[in-house]
């Protein structure tokens, strides 16, 4: 048995506000697909987050049907649960991912479905307020119970400890012993598959950056080709290799920011495939954006990437239109707690901001919050 996890494909995201970037994440969704097609393999499954938005235009929609109806003609089924991004309301709507189960996407949003011998188990993001209405590991228990003798397959899109630490769940204690394989969604950064509790535990990460962290470059961008045999269970971690570079550069005031001109200047002598996108992380003293702005273009850098983003530790200095650091959301996080004083309250305002980023326009937040 052969199966390929993906996860956190983000279909659709205009980062930064540019088309350059939404075909980015079409196109690194897609050299996934085509990987599983050239190996063969037996299915795949997706984690969640399949969609950047719980309300995608029709031509992102269109964009997912073409990958699954190519799997599907190479008779390669897909399971898919919903992540937070793209499971839709849960009074008024469904998720956008059943539009595609007319071209062959099976949606595992809750239950145990059966494949060829083979049982697949998933459950779409839960909230932090619908998990206190919701005993996690005896939904778990019950999947077991579903299950018959085979290969046992659970997809999740859920906060888990350690990678978010103020979660309520844990893996060791929250999923009981009794599956073969868990595919976990959510979190960004690619992990190394881990045992525990008899099962292997596999986070892919996200395929593309929606945010840019060191720490998701040092471990890459892809997904998991799975092989299971009567040698056991064999993990290969897949590299996305023609995505686009981010190249991020720190320093420590005006002189060094210069001297950071240069090293950038040198980095662009290299062939790459796509303009990069730039970040820039430090603080100023004298510096503003728009001048380091006037800088690169003077300095020919502007013409040879596709974005500059800027973080800048300086309090007087403004941000260019767009930006929205995570440094920046996470004190924006800390100074909501600390004005509401109240955990259940901050938890469905967090829900409602996570809500709010995923829409592409004004129009859609007004008429969500309408």
């Amino acid at each position: 048995m052969r199966f390929i996890h993906i996860s956190d494909t983000h279909l659709g995201y205009h980062q930064y506000g540019l088309q350059e970037r939404a075909e980015d994440f079409f196109y690194a969704f897609k050299e996934a697909v085509d990987y599983a097609i050239d190996v063969k393999a037996d299915f795949v499954i997706h984690t969640g987050d399949f969609f950047h938005s719980s309300r995608p235009s029709n031509n992102i929609i269109l964009q997912g049907m073409e990958l699954v109806k190519k799997l599907s003609e190479a008779k390669i089924p897909v399971f898919v649960i919903s992540g937070n991004h793209d499971r839709g309301s849960q009074v008024r709507d469904v998720s956008p991912l059943s539009i595609l189960e007319s071209v062959g996407l099976r949606l595992v949003d809750t239950g145990v479905v059966e494949h060829d011998g083979i049982f697949i188990a998933g459950l779409k993001y839960i909230s932090k307020a619908g998990l206190r209405q919701l005993n996690f590991r005896e939904v778990m228990e019950r999947y077991l119970e579903e299950t018959g003798d085979g290969f046992k397959i659970l997809m999740l899109h859920q906060e888990f400890q350690p990678f978010f630490p103020d979660s309520g769940l844990n893996v060791h204690i929250d999923i009981p012993e009794g599956f073969d394989y868990i595919g976990i969604g959510h979190y960004h950064i690619a992990q190394p598959p881990a045992v525990i509790n008899g099962a292997t535990v596999v986070y892919p990460g996200s395929t593309e950056f929606t945010a840019y962290n060191e720490k998701e470059e040092e471990k890459g961008k892809g997904f998991f080709d799975i092989k299971v045999d009567s040698d056991g269970l064999k993990t290969e971690f897949v590299h996305i290799k023609n995505r686009r570079p981010f190249l991020f550069f720190g320093f420590s005031g005006d002189e060094e920011f210069r001297e950071v001109v240069l090293q950038i200047k040198e980095s662009l002598q290299k062939d790459y495939r796509k303009d990069p996108v730039l970040i820039l992380r430090g603080n100023v003293r004298e510096l503003n954006p728009r001048e380091i702005h006037s800088i690169l273009e003077t300095e020919g850098i502007k013409e040879r990437i596709l974005h500059v983003q800027f973080n800048l530790s300086r309090e007087e200095a403004s941000l260019p239109e767009g930006v929205f650091s995570e440094l920046g959301e996470g004190k924006i996080r800390e100074e909501i707690k600390k004005l509401l004083d109240d955990e259940i309250l901050y938890e469905h305002v967090s829900e409602l901001i996570e809500r709010l980023k995923t829409f592409e326009n004004t129009d859609e937040m007004k008429k969500f919050l309408k």
